[in-house]
């Protein structure tokens, strides 16, 4: 390979001069911007905390977490038929966005300065709009008022008219009598004339033409004032405003074709796709790497790159997540990072045994086999578990199929190997005792020699090391051991022949749970064994740890021991594995029971340890407990509920003066009620349950009454308790308080308020349980003390003797004697004085809320004391000032912050949470609002996916038949529509019958399934005439408005944007019915059904184009209508449209809607990929080319039909050629070898002797016609079939960069204009004006204007101006403008940006002139401007292919010639001459 140094390092030096253009570019742009940094936060999926530690954060996110992560979450696995909560760690991710955003005064995506600098934008005479979305316009202040005058405008104005001849006045309103009596016709005005000049006449004002009878409007329109590709504009007499056509930029006199690649991408979504610039506003988007399938609008679908890269385990399911990459998820119950999974413990074992040269291979045989047949169930459903695996010679001497022959015993020495929960080695290097299954305990030790892990079952010898650990498990962890553990007995045998009650009888430590039920009729159900049973039972130890009489209170008929026996009972029969693995059980009491481990495996019962596990019986299993299961709904200690039993029976029927006096039933009581005659007493006996709360309860939730429910109200009051009280506190008459715990004589305190205070000079402390003493800080300011009993005599002030906040006291009235202290200073007399005292005479104290000796004090703060300032446990103490403070209960509770006391919000909120959340308590966090698993949100909203939302509404419960219920779970960005109960019931009778059958209820379910998310606020911006697809193939929904509200086919939305997480819902009123034929109409057919269309469809049979339309999948036809065609040919004097021109409104492969066309896109047409059709939005108008779409989205069976009010003109931008043969030799080879032609070649003559091969290689060349230039073949500047408006040559071309080289005595970037001084059609006059303006230009006619003092045909004399009597006369000068007497300057950058590019700047010059400069990023004369990038990059590829190429390299298919000059300081410099096309291979 050759390679020329000199060419590369000049390549490298242009490289360079670019990126550092482009970093002063960045720099310069980034002064402008304010962009604002928000910070994300995320967290990574629960995953087992020991597969946690390599856990990455997403792309772009930064790991805020070390280690496992943190352990504040749970994951759920599905192993067959049981879901399974483990604990479970995850990382927490961060990741800085910064959002792009313009400074104070700058606007737009490339945050330029507002008019008049950022500093003061519109010169603070107005308001910019301004920021990144802003168009930097600026909405001005004042306006002028002058109606037939000059206006004193500007920065420097006053704002005063100076009148036109004829009119005065302020606002140059009124006409001058004399002037008024010609009654000069509109638009004209009275002026002198004449020799003289004072004889009136009318004339016609600026900018109108006429005589003195008539003056009409200057109309430039009606003259060629405009760009070909431009449309005038009349804006007024004697102005207009040329705009570009769509796609076409510029400001009307030269308009260069739009680059649809440079805004928005060319529509073509920049994350999935490309735009390739095709031609003048052309361009289409391809796919990126990784992507494929684009869609209009969309964009591209992700490659599945698990079809050519699956890298994941046998066990997991590839998905792919992002352009080429794929994420590996385990499956089917197992665990992992997608590229490892592991089974369940028993797939794990087989898969160790298995594992040929494994270090376990054939070692686990006889463990395997004693799990399969015993407990394999449990091992490989139920979970998590820690497994002890004793190799087969750790089993030797233990007779498997003899233990086999009793599955129970085999079982138990099975769960003597098992442990609840998941203990790794390190857990178990910590802990000193774990617990099997079987409740035994084992010891955890650690060898002399070799220090490695030993467990002993307690009560038996051998000791199992520990060979390998750790080995994981989706539902739990192994260890290979070298030894089985002795196969100690149970303690409480297990018997199937006797049923649970029997069994309990039978042992004596459990024989007062057992007497206890033996006295209720639970006794009698748990002897009986037609129901299995599980029962949790405390021993004898457990039962007398109670007190007695708490233990009597909840064995009473009040306390219902019904209740709290019924507790331990379960009327399901649950094997220990099951305790493991689920979280919580509800007893035949409705009592919940939760179960959960200790880190060493321990099984725990609503926090109480088990002693003996899975003791089976006849009828079920047994547990017992060290400790009583209390049922929260009496706990604390005594019960909040206390349920009455109670009926109605009628006492003797008694005289109505006599029925007082008549006696109830026993153990009945009277009910009070109105006399009524002859009506037996009623009476309340003890009978059927009725809710109630226990004493010193309140409330729904029966809680405890200040000052706690043994001691309501401090026992100073009544509590108002019950179900239907609010647990406020009547106090007696001495108390008061929230508590009755203050005395309501402020000089009393004690229990019984009845001690007079000792408090002297002070507050009264008179709480119950105070000592009677002053309240802190309530002594009178010359008082302190305990009792405010010592008097406080203050320093004379000339005394510095104690602290600012301490007070000198004089305890017995004793003067105090001072003198003057040694000066702190040698030169100056000390002002201090200091006191001198015998001990017991004075003393300084610190005053209240201070502390220190008196000379120094410090302030004191109640809060940081011990008793926290007597604030509750549950307060907050706020500091407010020395030695005071206010106490505030904690979140989550209420009082005085002396007293606080919990907070249920579920009731105090209750409604708030959602209907699908429960409120539950957390330690750390109070009351919350909870959602069910598989349901997200904050528990105020909780939303599952749109299949789980769907559940709620009538219509859609069918989707589970209909089978889409996949389609609505699985796919995102949906739009559902459902239709309320109320709609359907309006459904007519026949239609409903129709719809809601089997066959077709899919059909309608699709039909309200709208392709993408769309809120109501989409709804209300999309315009009233679009449609939008539905699931249902070629079905649409037509979008309308009714009083500004949004409808879909009529349908009103009842309830908007209902959240799932794949979508939203809406419902509406009504139920959305298809047409029932399924057929649409095919081409003609509907063209028939089009009569405004009648002559394209001629067309379309004359040529024979139907069948070859609809031969195609999808199309869409653009059809001009009947009055279109008929004015093109009248304007063009043509018979008919030929067939090319119908095939080009024809688009095939493509079903396009009005929705699918945007703004900038284009297509190839029938006639081939160089004959495209661009679609532009033009002040909300839809055009194809230059034509306006008229009528839109009508369906066809295969397509779609929009109508046109153009016919469309056949634009053809490149010229491509092809069949160039090239001779390429093979090399020699045997001739029985095959073909050695190079790939894409193949061979057409083949010598007989030595196979010598010559093939044919066709090259086709992409090249432009005429007058189009670059890659893309982008027309030239100028006009259409002229270039450079024919004043130069255009560099087109394939490689042709489109620069005009102009003539002599042109100048512009088209060419446009002459060069300075020059006028005429052709450039070649001189001016002559001396001292004037030149009319110079293509237009101009070479007259001076002549400037202040001058005159003559070329400004050559300086004198006054005379009429031709000799009288002097004004005229402004040139480059002002006004009546001679009041002239201003004329600003040449006042209306269309001075006739500037709309990308460049107009700055004014001297008075009439101006200078037109590019804007940053885009180059040219200022008339034109174009992006400096893409004239970067063609110089770039001109400099390369021009200067360097090596000549062996061109293969010309036309003759060429350069003219290269270079530069060593910028290599830009180069330039072309002239060129043509070239072919480089």
């Amino acid at each position: 390979v050759f390679v020329d140094k000199a060419l590369l390092g000049k390549i490298l030096h242009l490289e360079g001069l670019i990126l550092q253009w482009l970093d002063i570019f960045c720099a310069d742009k980034m002064k402008k911007q304010c962009d604002q940094k928000l910070l994300i936060r995320m967290k990574t999926k629960c995953v087992p905390c020991s597969l946690n530690l390599d856990t990455q954060c997403p792309a772009g996110y930064t790991k805020i977490t070390n280690g496992t992560g943190t352990p504040d979450c749970r994951y759920y696995l599905e192993i067959k038929t049981h879901t399974l909560s483990f604990p479970g760690c995850r990382h927490r991710c961060v990741k800085e966005f910064e959002h792009p955003e313009c400074c104070q005064g700058h606007w737009g995506p490339d945050c330029m300065a507002c008019p008049g600098g950022a500093a003061s934008p519109c010169n603070g005479r107005g308001h910019c709009s301004q920021g990144i979305t802003g168009n930097g316009t600026c909405a001005c202040q004042v306006l002028c008022d002058c109606v037939h005058g000059v206006c004193h405008g500007g920065i420097a104005g006053d704002g005063k008219c100076t009148c036109l001849s004829g009119y005065k006045g302020l606002r140059c309103d009124q006409p001058i009598a004399e002037c008024e009596a010609l009654r000069c016709p509109a638009n004209s005005r009275c002026v002198a004339s004449g020799e003289d000049g004072r004889q009136l006449q009318c004339s016609c004002l600026p900018n109108f033409h006429g005589d003195s009878t008539r003056c009409e409007p200057i109309n430039p329109c009606s003259k060629r004032a405009c760009n070909p590709n431009a449309d005038c504009v009349y804006l007024g007499p004697n102005q207009h405003k040329c705009a570009c056509r769509e796609g076409y930029t510029g400001d009307g006199q030269i308009c260069l074709p739009i680059d649809p690649c440079q805004a928005a991408h060319g529509s073509c979504p920049a994350q999935t796709s490309i735009c390739i610039y095709d031609g003048p506003g052309k361009s289409h988007c391809e796919c990126k790497e990784h992507y494929t399938n684009f869609v209009p609008g969309k964009g591209c679908s992700t490659k599945d790159s698990c079809e050519t890269n699956n890298t994941c385990h046998k066990k997991a399911k590839c998905s792919t997540v992002a352009p080429g990459q794929t994420m590996c998820t385990c499956q089917g119950g197992s665990v992992g990072n997608g590229f490892v999974c592991y089974g369940n413990i028993m797939e794990r074992l087989q898969e160790l045994n298995a594992e040929v040269g494994g270090q376990w291979q054939g070692k686990l045989t006889s463990s395997l086999w004693l799990m399969e047949n015993t407990y394999e169930w449990q091992l490989s459903t139920l979970g998590p578990f820690t497994v002890l695996v004793p190799t087969n010679k750790g089993l030797k001497g233990t007779n498997i199929k003899d233990l086999l022959q009793n599955k129970q015993k085999a079982q138990y020495f099975v769960k003597l190997h098992v442990i609840a929960g998941q203990l790794n080695t390190s857990s178990l290097n910590n802990a000193n005792v774990i617990y099997t299954l079987t409740g035994k305990s084992g010891e955890m030790s650690k060898g002399e020699k070799d220090n490695q892990l030993r467990i002993r079952i307690q009560g038996g010898r051998r000791k199992g090391k520990i060979l390998q650990g750790d080995i994981i498990a989706s539902n739990g962890i192994l260890h290979i051991i070298d030894k089985a553990m002795d196969s100690v007995e149970p303690t409480f045998e297990s018997s199937k022949e006797k049923t649970i009650m029997s069994v309990l009888q039978a042992n004596g430590r459990y024989s007062q749970f057992t007497s206890l039920i033996e006295k209720t009729g639970l006794g009698m159900d748990l002897q009986q064994d037609s129901q299995p049973y599980t029962v949790f039972v405390p021993s004898n130890k457990a039962l007398s740890n109670i007190k007695a009489e708490v233990l009597d209170y909840l064995l009473s008929v009040e306390g219902n021991d019904i209740t709290l026996l019924s507790t331990y009972l379960y009327s399901f029969q649950l094997e220990v594995a099951s305790l493991v693995s689920i979280e919580h059980i509800r007893t035949m009491a409705k009592q919940f029971i939760h179960f959960n481990r200790t880190s060493t495996g321990q099984v725990l019962v609503s926090g109480e340890k088990m002693e003996e596990i899975d003791i089976v019986a006849k009828n079920g299993r047994i547990y017992t407990l060290e400790g009583v299961l209390i049922p929260p709904t009496i706990v604390p200690i005594l019960p909040h509920w206390c349920e009455e039993t109670s009926q109605v029976t009628k006492g003797v029927c008694a005289g109505c003066l006599q029925r007082a006096l008549a006696p109830c039933p026993q153990e009945a009581q009277p009910i009070l009620s109105d006399i009524s005659l002859q009506a037996p007493q009623l009476c309340k006996r003890h009978g059927g349950k009725e809710p109630k709360c226990c004493k010193g309860f309140f409330g729904p939730d029966c809680r405890p009454c200040p000052g706690g429910f043994s001691k309501p109200c401090s026992g100073n009051g009544q509590c108002m308790d019950g179900l239907d009280g609010n647990g406020t506190c009547v106090c007696s008459e001495a108390f008061q308080g929230l508590s009755c715990q203050f005395c309501s004589d402020p000089g009393k305190y004690g229990p019984q308020c009845d001690k007079e205070c000792l408090c002297i000079h002070g507050k009264c402390d008179n709480r119950i349980d105070s000592d009677g003493t002053c309240l802190p800080g309530s002594c009178s300011t010359e008082y302190t003390g305990k009792l405010c009993e010592e008097q406080i005599v203050p320093c004379e002030p000339s005394l510095q003797l104690c602290h600012v906040h301490a007070d000198c006291h004089n305890l017995h009235q004793i003067k105090i004697h001072c003198a003057a202290a040694p000066s702190r200073f040698p030169d100056q007399n000390s002002p201090w004085q200091q006191c001198t005292y015998s001990p017991g005479e004075h003393r300084c104290i610190c005053q209240a809320g201070w502390t220190g000796d008196g000379r120094d004090c410090s302030a004191i703060d109640n809060c940081l004391l011990p008793t926290t300032a007597r604030c509750h446990e549950n307060a907050t103490c706020i500091y407010i000032g020395p030695g005071q403070n206010d106490c505030k209960c904690k979140d989550g509770f209420q009082g005085n912050g002396i007293e606080c006391t919990l907070i249920n919000s579920c009731l105090e909120q209750n409604g708030k949470c959602h209907h699908l959340a429960t409120c539950q308590f957390e330690s750390s966090r109070g009351w919350e609002c909870v959602c069910p698993k598989g349901y997200e949100g904050d528990g105020r909203i909780c939303y599952g996916n749109t299949m789980l939302r769907m559940n709620y509404f009538t219509l859609f419960t069918s989707m589970q038949e209909a089978k889409i219920n996949s389609v609505l779970s699985t796919t995102s960005n949906l739009t559902v529509l459902v239709p309320s109960l109320k709609a359907i019931e309006n459904m007519d009778e026949d239609e409903k019958a129709f719809w809601m059958s089997k066959s077709n209820i899919p059909t309608l379910l699709k039909y309200h399934v709208l392709t993408g998310a769309y809120s109501f606020a989409d709804f209300q911006n999309l315009s009233s005439s679009d449609v939008l697809p539905t699931s249902l193939q070629s079905k649409f929904l037509r979008l309308s408005k009714e009083n500004g509200k949004p409808t879909l086919e009529g349908a009103h939305f009842v309830a908007s944007d209902i959240a799932s997480t794949n979508g939203v819902i809406h419902v509406i009123d009504k139920v959305l019915t298809p047409l029932r034929s399924a057929v649409m109409p095919r081409l003609l057919a509907r063209l028939e059904q089009m009569p405004d269309y009648s002559i394209f469809r001629g067309y379309i049979i004359q040529y024979g184009l139907a069948d070859k339309i609809e031969a195609a999948n999808t199309y869409t036809v653009f059809a001009p209508s009947n009055d279109a065609i008929e004015n093109y040919l009248k304007d063009k004097k043509s018979a008919s449209l030929d067939e090319g021109q119908i095939r080009y409104h024809v688009v095939l492969g493509e079903k396009l809607l009005k929705n699918n066309l945007h703004n900038g896109m284009h297509r190839d047409t029938m006639l081939g990929f160089s004959y495209q059709v661009g679609f532009f939005l033009h002040n909300s108008q839809l055009y194809i080319n230059d034509a306006p779409i008229s009528y839109a989205n009508v369906a066809t069976d295969k397509g779609i039909i929009h109508g046109l009010g153009k016919v469309l003109e056949i634009q053809k931008n490149r010229c491509d050629t092809n069949n160039t043969v090239i001779i390429v030799s093979g090399p020699c080879r045997i001739c029985s070898q095959p073909s050695s032609c190079p790939p894409g070649t193949k061979e057409i003559v083949s010598t007989f002797f030595c196979g010598f091969s010559i093939s044919k290689l066709t090259i086709y060349t992409r090249e432009c016609c005429a007058g189009f230039f670059g890659q893309q073949c982008q027309p030239c500047p100028g006009k259409a079939g002229k270039a450079c408006f024919g004043n130069g040559v255009c560099l087109d071309g394939i490689n042709g960069t489109g620069s005009c080289q102009c003539e002599e005595g042109f100048a512009g970037t088209a060419c446009e204009s002459c060069s300075e001084g020059k006028y005429g059609p052709g450039c070649d006059q001189v001016c002559a004006c001396v001292h004037g303006k030149c009319s110079s230009g293509v237009d101009g006619d070479g007259s001076c204007d002549c400037d202040i003092g001058w005159r003559g045909v070329t400004c050559e004399t300086g004198d006054c101006l005379l009429l031709s009597n000799g009288t002097a006369y004004c005229k402004c000068a040139a480059g002002f403008e006004g009546n001679g007497t009041f002239c201003t300057a004329i600003d040449a950058c006042k209306s269309s940006n001075g006739g500037c590019s709309s990308k460049a700047e107009c700055r004014r010059t001297t008075p009439g002139n101006r200078a037109c400069v590019c804007s940053a990023g885009y180059t040219g004369d200022g008339i034109v401007c174009i992006g400096k990038h893409v004239h970067l990059f063609l110089l770039r590829g001109w400099y390369y292919l021009a200067n360097h190429a090596p000549a062996a390299v061109w293969c010309d298919t036309k003759s060429y010639q350069t003219a290269s000059t270079s530069s060593k300081d910028n290599p830009i410099s180069s330039s072309l001459t002239h060129t043509h096309t070239h072919t480089l291979l």
